[in-house]
């Protein structure tokens, strides 16, 4: 209570002040300071009307006060208002508080309301009356349909469910449910159940918890009612329960349901289409209701609806589906087609009707308009045509650009208005100027800007039309007075709006003010210098100027600034700066690139140079006699005599000391030799130090000059002193060399005897052959030791041990097998032990039978060498190794040594392959003087010794060769061929056969089985006829290893080894399938080739491309090409015993990869081609001809530019753009039939294709089918109209003769003219009364105009027909109509009589 009095205090004095609110909306009217009545009683009282402004003062004065009484007084009422709103809501919100504290109350209070136990009734209370579930005085309604009692009843039995519903049902079935009645009372109750009236609904018998249909006190009992429905509506009934009780408990029974929810939109709003087009537009029907639902829609007039299609009709509308079927939470699209006949808003109403027999009506609107464009405005003066001038009479705007230079930029900016709603696709055709933007959307009812940029690239006067053209327009519409058109027509691109635009060019006026700069007299190099001169622009515009920069070797000479701009009737100042590099003349010009000029501005200059000078202090240094091996020097004294800093060198000029004046018999060399090399070094004899400098202006610096001798020699030599862009001289060197020299007197010495162990000596005279003093000294050159030891070996036992077998086993066992298949040019170790079984020392040798090889085992283990030297040594040893030209050899290590008392050596035996085969040979083991150990050997190798250059060798999969890739090419084009290298590094001639096969991904072959008929690859001679194989090889066909050849017998008559030398007349061979045989599109050329030894033969891959049907796009050629191997010399293909190698089909074949694609040369627009014409426009003024055009896209996606030729038919031609817009009408453009056009790789090219109409068309329209021409026929619809049809091909000839065709179909409009009737009878008429009667003419197809002729001179004919006799007689006239565009004249009989009869007068 508290709380609630403090809050009714402060809302009484916040309704009280409302001062803040005044404030805060009057602002000063409601704070500031006012005049009172008093002060204007004064000035009233005080006016006397002398002074006219204190009079206009109070008068003013007395108004401001007037107005000012008027707004307190509402002020005052504005307060009010406020102060009662608030009270009022004060009032509310304490009323809301009561009602909230009220509510609280009350539910505090039911919640300590319990119901009683009935057993702990009083004695005297009824027993039966009493309800289980609900408290005395708790009021309980019994549900009824019919009434409702105002009283409280006690209910008897309580029905669960209290409302028997049915939600999800279909037609033709029966669902059923349970209605439980539970006895709520005390005592035991007897029911009764009435069932349903409707035939909907049923009920069967009831379940009771005990006999005699009695239901105890909480008990229930049961009822299955059943509903059969016959349609998906709503269905309501009910079923009515009598007891002991006053009331009848009713339970209604209701089937709903639940209806499907379409979220379709009762108005679909098309909004607008030109008229004669077509505009689809799509809606999103979703059911978002609980049941699924059939649908149909159909026009509201149309109800009922009668037999259904996909879609419905009413026009100007259409939509579809009709008919369809959505679960709930499913959607479809409805597809609404708008096609206006005319320029105004329609709507039409459609009923959508459900299967749950509901109805729902729909409208459907749209406004169909007309193009509407205006030329708002163009920017800049408005320059009209002169007098005189040539222009385009048939453009309806004129801009001209004011006088420019050429490359300069103009611009103007265009203004079109779109008056229409709809967004209206454009382009514009135009050639020059430029237009931004040329294609694009008008947006509806806003005005589009365009910049028209005027740039001309030459010397010469533009004049362009620009057109303003709208795509997809119905094709009728854009016809003189926009008249509708017919449903259905096609849509085209129509020309709206033609601008002519007009602009001149001058050219640029430059002049150089001097134009020569000559510099007198000489200047220093390095020294620069300046002058300056002018550069005057009397141009039309501004310029952009490029001086060229002369900048050698020698000298510079430029402008500053080199670039910039120079605005119109300006000048601007430059300096040219000049500076020398070398002394000499110089005159050249430099040349001033003026942008978008056709030729430089020369600027002529002419210069003298001059440079620094050095001299030495003396002309010549002369060192005299020398010793060899002394040294001597001398010091020079070097003066630069200029002003200019001088960068000097001094050099020995001569290349050659070695002149006739050295004496060679007295010369000492220092020889180093090395293996295979002897160098000579001779080191330089005369130095200066230092040899080079830089000497500032006028002063000077000292050089040593240095000799030291190398041999005796008499020296004239000659320095040269050279200075950098400047004058030098020369210094000459002389000097003479001499050495000691001393012989000897004996030059052999000879001991006579020599015994061992005791020295020997004798003597040796020197002699010296100059007066030089001379030391000498003895050097040992060679030393012989001879040593003499006997060896007499015996009782020596040496035993051979595998590292792979047991110890048990003995030597003839031995058996080094190096395995079955070991890899070409990979080298295989092979270890055994050799034991010396005996205390004698013996030496032993070891070596391959056959395969030996004698080479020393490079050395490997250098830390100083490379891997890649070590490589080079490791394979040259190999190569030493197989030098024999074998294939194989097997290098043993060590192959020799001495064996000591019981030592035992392992041995390595290493075998290199460079050739296949299977191998057999023995190792031949020689100790002492025991006879030799024989040790067999054993190997194939497997492998291709051949490579290609290409690839190189690979020792991992020597069989495969390259992928040769062809890249894409255009179908049907030339054959395209590869070179490949093929190396044969062996001692071998080998023999190619090549086979080539194409890979077909779909092909399930899993193996091949080839039979061949002797030879499977014969011996070929250079024309490809079979030779004479027996001649050149060892075995037609069959390929035996060398052991089953060395076993075989040796008549071939009696052998029965399968590996006999017997001819074979068939042999079968099963390989993996790799693809099928053929030599298109790929094929490899010569197909047998003899790679010779050590050398290298090339075969060349080419591919053909297919060529492709039209349908196909694209085609991948997969395939691979097998290289045979065989071998044609005897030695080469078997050895016996020792090698024996597989050949054709037996062994491994080389692949090769072959990847190629086919594409056609063009992708164009699919489809045919269509034009539409009427011959009615041919009636135009001035147009005999006219020409329909369409555009076809062409696409070339290939790689490399195509060339071709368009070649078509008449009436059709190709239209070329020409250099000009053409002004006049005339519709005979040349054609591009005879010309070749290129289209690079991966661009796309517009091509102008067009339907010439003329008026010799119009013959085959009354030609017979036999006169007509192929391709022309003549089509007759039902209304009357007639058609010709022209059906002919462009014809795409590409440059490999290949050839693509585009379908062209164009349809000509023809004219027919129908009369209503073809006589007309007047009857009697008044002589000089007009009769008047209508007659009808149609026309059908394309318009045209007609006169008409009669011949009778008495009657007038006007339409419509009248007559006015003038005679009493009869009358009778022929009506012939004629149209240029109608072969055959329609004729009307006409007849009437006159008649002088007053009954026949009309009023």
């Amino acid at each position: 209570k508290n709380r609630r009095r403090d809050r009714s205090r402060c809302l009484t004095r916040l309704l009280t002040d409302i001062s803040h609110v005044l404030a805060s909306t009057f602002k000063d009217l409601y704070t500031k300071d006012i005049i009172g009545k008093d002060t204007l009683s004064n000035l009233i009282k005080s006016r006397s009307g002398r002074s006219s402004y204190h009079d206009k003062y109070v008068e003013e004065l007395q108004q401001a006060h007037s107005e000012y009484s008027r707004r307190i007084k509402e002020a005052d009422m504005l307060e009010s208002h406020i102060i009662q709103a608030r009270t009022r809501a004060a009032t509310t919100e304490s009323q809301d508080d009561k009602a909230e504290a009220w509510e609280k109350l009350q539910k505090l209070r039911d919640r300590h309301r319990f119901l009683r136990n009935p057993h702990f009734l009083p004695p005297n209370a009824q027993p039966g009356g009493m309800s289980l579930i609900h408290p005395r005085g708790v009021v309980v309604f019994v549900l009824s349909l019919f009434e409702s009692s105002t009283d409280d009843p006690v209910p008897v039995f309580l029905a669960k469910p209290s409302v028997v519903v049915f939600t999800d049902y279909s037609v033709g079935h029966v669902y059923e449910t349970t209605l439980e009645l539970k006895n709520l009372t005390s005592s035991s109750r007897h029911v009764r159940v009435i069932p349903p009236t409707t035939s909907y609904f049923s009920i069967g018998l009831g379940r009771f918890p005990g006999e005699g249909g009695v239901v105890a006190p909480g008990m229930s009992c049961k009822y299955t009612v059943r509903f059969a429905p016959d349609s998906l509506a709503d269905y309501e009934d009910f079923i009515v329960v009598q007891s002991q009780a006053e009331h009848l408990l009713v339970v209604p029974i209701a089937a709903r349901r639940p209806p499907p929810i379409l979220t379709l939109p009762r108005v679909l709003d098309c909004g607008y289409c030109l008229i004669g087009g077509v505009k689809f537009v799509e809606f999103l029907c979703q059911n978002v209701g609980l049941s699924s639902g059939t649908f149909c829609i159909i026009p509201k007039n149309q109800w009922p609806p009668a037999a259904r299609t996909y879609f419905c009709e009413q026009p100007p509308f259409a939509i579809s589906p009709s008919l369809f079927v959505l679960q709930p939470g499913e959607a479809t699209v409805v597809e609404v087609v708008f096609f206006p006949t005319t320029a105004e808003k329609s709507c039409q109403v459609f009923t959508v009707v459900c299967d749950n027999c509901q109805v729902k009506d729909i409208s459907i609107e749209g406004e169909g308009q007309l193009i509407a464009l205006e030329l708002v405005s163009v920017s800049g003066e408005k320059e009209p045509p002169v007098i005189g001038e040539v222009h385009d009479l048939t453009a309806e705007h004129f801009v001209r650009f004011s006088p420019c230079n050429p490359q300069s930029v103009q611009q103007k900016k265009l203004i079109i208005r779109n008056n229409v709603h709809l967004e209206l696709p454009f382009h514009w055709q135009i050639l020059k100027p430029n237009l931004l933007p040329l294609t694009g959307i008008l947006a509806p009812c806003q005005d589009q800007e365009f910049l028209f940029t005027f740039s001309p690239k030459e010397l010469k006067d533009y004049h362009s039309v620009c057109h303003l053209v709208l795509r997809d327009v119905p094709h009728s519409l854009y016809e003189h007075a926009l008249q509708p058109v017919r449903t259905g027509s096609k849509v085209h691109d129509v020309i709206v709006m033609e601008i002519e635009v007009k602009g001149s060019t001058e050219p640029y006026q430059v002049l150089l003010e001097p134009y020569a700069v000559v510099i007198p007299g000489e200047i220093f190099i390095c020294t620069t210098i300046h002058r300056q001169f002018k550069m005057w622009n009397h141009s039309k515009t501004f310029i952009f100027f490029h001086w060229e920069r002369m900048n050698s070797s020698s000298h510079i000479i430029e402008v500053e600034p080199s670039t910039g701009r120079i605005e119109e009737n300006e000048c601007f100042d430059f300096d040219l700066i000049v500076t020398g590099g070398k002394p000499e003349r110089v005159v050249t010009s430099l040349l001033c690139h003026i942008e978008h000029h056709h030729e430089p501005i020369a600027l002529a200059v002419e210069v003298s140079f001059k440079g620094p000078i050095v001299t030495l202090s003396v002309p010549s240094v002369d060192f005299g006699l020398m010793r060899l091996g002394e040294q001597t020097q001398t010091t020079l004294l070097l003066t630069n005599t200029t002003q200019l800093e001088a960068s000097w060198t001094i050099e020995d000029n001569q290349q050659d000391h070695q002149d006739a004046q050295v004496q060679w018999t007295n010369m000492t060399t220092y020889i180093q030799f090395v293996p295979f090399y002897l160098v000579i070094f001779i080191d330089a004899q005369v130095l200066v130090e230092p040899c080079r400098g830089v000497l500032p202006p006028l002063t000077s610096c000292s050089v040593d000059v240095f000799f030291r001798p190398r041999f005796c020699q008499q020296l004239e030599t000659e320095l040269e002193l050279t200075v950098e862009n400047g004058i030098g001289c020369h210094l000459s060197v002389r000097a003479d060399v001499q050495s000691p020299q001393v012989c000897l007197m004996n030059c052999e010495l000879f001991f006579s005897e020599l015994y061992i162990g005791i020295p020997a000596k004798s003597a040796v005279t020197l002699f010296n052959q100059t007066l030089l003093p001379s030391h000498f000294r003895w050097m040992v050159c060679c030393s012989t030791i001879i040593i003499l030891s006997p060896l007499n070996i015996s009782g020596v036992n040496v035993a051979v041990h595998n590292l792979s077998t047991p110890d048990d086993e003995s030597p003839s066992e031995l058996l080094l097998d190096f395995g079955g298949n070991v890899v070409l040019k990979r080298a295989v170790t092979k270890q055994f032990l050799i034991t010396n079984q005996s205390a004698v020392p013996a030496p032993f040798t070891i070596e391959a039978e056959y395969f030996h090889c004698h080479a020393a085992k490079p050395n490997t283990q250098s830390k100083k060498s490379c891997d890649c030297v070590l490589l080079c040594l490791l394979k040259e040893f190999v190569s030493s190794l197989l030098a024999h030209g074998k294939g194989a050899a097997f290098y043993v290590l060590p192959n020799t040594g001495t064996l000591g008392p019981f030592e035992t050596q392992t041995v390595d035996v290493t075998a290199y392959t460079d050739m296949w085969g299977e191998y057999r040979d023995r190792l031949i083991c020689k100790v002492g003087d025991l006879e030799p150990t024989l040790i067999p050997m054993q190997m194939t190798v497997k492998g291709c010794p051949l490579y290609f250059q290409m690839t190189g060798p690979r020792p991992d999969d020597q069989n495969q060769g390259p992928i040769i890739q062809f890249g894409t090419h255009v179908s049907g084009g030339d054959t395209v061929s590869r070179s490949l290298r093929i190396n044969n590094p062996t001692m071998f001639d080998i023999r190619m056969d090549w086979e080539t096969y194409n890979v077909d991904q779909d092909d399930r072959k899993l193996v091949d089985m080839v039979v061949a008929y002797g030879d499977a690859f014969p011996v070929k001679d250079t024309d490809g006829n079979e030779v004479m194989s027996g001649a050149i090889r060892l075995s037609d066909g069959s390929i035996q290893t060398a052991w089953e050849r060395a076993r075989t017998p040796g008549s071939e008559g009696t052998s029965t080894s399968p590996h006999s030398k017997t001819k074979k007349l068939f042999s079968v061979h099963i390989r993996p399938h790799v693809g099928n045989l053929s030599d298109y599109p790929y094929c490899i050329t010569p197909q047998q080739i003899v790679i010779p030894a050590k050398s290298s033969s090339t075969v060349h891959v080419s591919f053909t491309p297919l060529t492709l049907s039209s349908s196909a796009c694209e085609a991948r050629c997969v395939g691979l090409a097998l290289g045979f191997m065989s071998l044609d010399s005897k030695m080469a293909a078997f050895v016996l015993g020792k090698v024996g190698r597989a050949q054709g089909l037996d062994l491994e074949p080389v692949r090769v990869d072959l990847l190629a694609a086919v594409k056609p040369a063009m992708e164009e627009d699919d489809g045919v081609l269509e034009f539409h014409a009427s011959v009615g426009d041919l009636l135009r003024p001035v147009v005999r001809e006219f020409d329909v055009t369409q555009t076809l896209q062409l696409k070339n996606t290939l790689e490399m530019p195509l060339h071709f030729r368009l070649v078509t038919q008449h009436p059709f031609i190709v239209l070329r753009p020409q250099p000009r817009a053409q002004t006049s009408t005339s519709s005979n453009p040349p054609t591009g039939d005879s010309q070749s056009l290129v289209l690079q790789q991966q661009n796309s090219m517009q091509v102008k294709v067009a339907f010439h109409c003329s008026l010799p068309l119009l013959d085959h329209g009354d030609q017979t089918d036999e006169e007509v021409p192929p391709g022309v026929t003549l089509i007759h619809s039902t209304s009357g109209q007639r058609k010709l049809r022209f059906q002919q091909n462009l014809l795409i000839h590409y440059s490999n003769n290949s050839l693509q065709i585009v379908p062209l179909c164009a349809y000509l409009d023809l004219s027919t003219l129908r009369l209503s009737t073809h006589s007309v009878n007047f009857g009697f008429c008044y002589v000089g009364q007009m009769e008047t009667v209508e007659v009808n003419l149609y026309s059908h197809g394309a318009h045209t105009y007609w006169k008409s002729v009669i011949g009778e001179p008495h009657v007038k004919i006007n339409l419509p027909f009248v007559i006015c006799c003038s005679e009493d007689r009869e009358f009778r006239a022929t009506v012939v109509i004629w149209s240029p565009l109608v072969k055959t004249p329609l004729t009307l009989q006409l007849q009437g009589a006159g008649s002088f009869d007053e009954m026949y007068r009309s009023s």
